[in-house]
């Protein structure tokens, strides 16, 4: 399967890449994970070479294999090396954080799936009601877990929002100015993801926050430089273009979208800081890769790598320039 995705279920929409298993709304965890191709398993097993290090019989790393599902032709999968600390999560653990808030009225399932062999899985859950920034301009809210098999990497709880005419994904930071929550893959973890229970409390702030936020840029009218002030905050000059006086590539690239793109060209958007920051993130979407990137790397650039820490650094600028310009 293309974009990385080894398997995926999704409702509504059909994906990007075209592929991955259709789902009814309000589909139960158990259904989801099965629909997914994500009802497998992974255990610890002594590494090669790996010395034995106690009388509990523990040694010093150990490999994530993922184990065959029942009644299939599949073999096991090494995807990853760890130390003895590690303690992994089963994905039948990881969509039980959606317990709480998934049912009737509540969030449903979106989109779960696995990158590469599985050493990434994903669960994204719609939460109820969309924020509207102007009229006719709405975006979706959603948690994004995110689950690693390979050693590299937490589990990890996002904020996100998807703007509705473009589909750009719009990343979000907690109070503290945190990316995601993050729980280490340690024996405390499962006493960490318990204390989530309270974390979910505070999902509508967040919400409320980034829909203030957002509200805000759409007030913000682009006049005189302010555009290329932006756009300096996030993509900055070298020396050398400062100096001779450049205009980057990609800021004129930006700023053709700011002109011309149809979904920044809505009344209320048109020429406002929240038009311009959307471009950005339209640009980190759906036209960052370069040539030599592979296609199935953009799922993870633009959730989890530089897209999404691209994405939340426009955010963030754009909302210091919009408290000093408002």
């Amino acid at each position: 399967m293309p974009a990385n995705v080894q398997t995926m279920a999704y409702y509504g929409a059909v994906p990007w890449h075209g592929l991955g298993t259709p789902v009814p709304k309000g589909v139960t965890a158990e259904d989801m994970i099965r629909a997914a191709g994500l009802d497998w398993d992974v255990e610890l097993r002594p590494a090669r070479g790996a010395r034995e290090i106690n009388r509990k019989k523990e040694f010093s790393r150990y490999e994530v294999v993922r184990v065959p599902r029942p009644n299939t032709k599949e073999e096991e999968v090494l995807l990853g090396v760890v130390s003895r600390r590690y303690q992994p999560l089963q994905n039948v653990e990881a969509f039980a954080f959606f317990n709480p808030i998934v049912g009737d009225g509540k969030a449903y399932f979106e989109t779960a799936g696995a990158l590469g062999e599985g050493e990434r899985i994903w669960v994204m859950a719609k939460m109820p009601n969309a924020m509207e920034i102007v009229r006719g301009d709405e975006c979706f809210k959603y948690l994004l877990l995110s689950n690693t098999h390979s050693g590299k990497g937490s589990v990890i709880v996002k904020f996100t929002t998807v703007r509705v005419v473009c589909q750009n994904t719009l990343m979000l930071a907690m109070e503290d100015g945190q990316k995601a929550y993050r729980v280490r893959h340690s024996k405390q973890m499962q006493f960490k993801l318990e204390e989530l229970a309270d974390f979910l409390a505070i999902t509508q702030e967040v919400f409320q926050k980034a829909e203030e936020q957002f509200k805000l840029l759409a007030r913000i009218q682009m006049i005189d430089d302010r555009l290329d002030h932006y756009f300096e905050a996030v993509f900055p000059r070298t020396p050398a273009q400062k100096k001779k006086g450049e205009t980057p590539a990609r800021w004129k690239f930006l700023r053709e979208a700011f002109e011309a793109r149809p979904d920044l060209q809505l009344p209320g958007v048109r020429g406002t800081l929240w038009g311009a920051y959307n471009a950005i993130t339209w640009f980190e979407d759906y036209k960052q890769p370069k040539q030599e990137e592979q296609p199935d790397q953009r799922l993870e650039r633009t959730w989890f790598g530089g897209g999404a820490d691209t994405k939340l650094k426009a955010l963030v600028k754009a909302s210091e320039l919009a408290a000093s310009w408002n």
